[in-house]
């Protein structure tokens, strides 16, 4: 069985990788043949949500299973790490996908994600409308 969710890192990630989290030592072994990357502080939480559930409950029935995580910033929806993930389980199960859509999405995520960082950069310019008056000295607040 396979699973699929995000690892948020709360930093962009220009080049997200997968990280997986398996039932078996041997599933561990297969999947970094797939360039999959495991690791035992990773994810420091530990695997929750479905994506964790459905690995237990599988593995109580006697299936084995593998998480496969897509490095993601969790700010914005993430097209590449999803299209990461996508790739290693198309490799994984010997399929072909037309990412051309998510490819766009991701396209659009970058031109949103600009206009937010360029809105942050002038509203913090002093003198700019809302941002705060320019002082010399640091104020003292309590």
């Amino acid at each position: 069985m396979f699973t699929l969710a995000g690892f948020a890192q709360g930093r962009v990630v220009e080049e997200p990788r997968v990280l997986g989290a398996a039932t078996s030592a041997s599933r561990v072994e297969l999947m970094k043949k797939f360039s999959v990357v495991f690791s035992r502080n990773d994810p420091g939480g530990g695997l929750i949500g479905a994506s964790g559930l459905f690995l237990g409950l599988g593995r109580l029935v006697g299936m084995e299973g593998v998480c496969l995580m897509g490095e993601t910033s969790g700010y914005f929806v993430d097209p590449r790490s999803a299209e990461a993930v996508l790739k290693v389980l198309a490799r994984v199960l010997r399929i072909d996908l037309d990412f051309t859509a998510l490819q766009a999405k991701a396209k659009e995520i970058d031109r949103i994600a600009q206009k937010i960082h360029d809105a942050e950069q002038h509203a913090t310019e002093p003198g700019a409308p809302g941002a705060p008056p320019a002082r010399d000295d640091l104020g003292y607040i309590g």
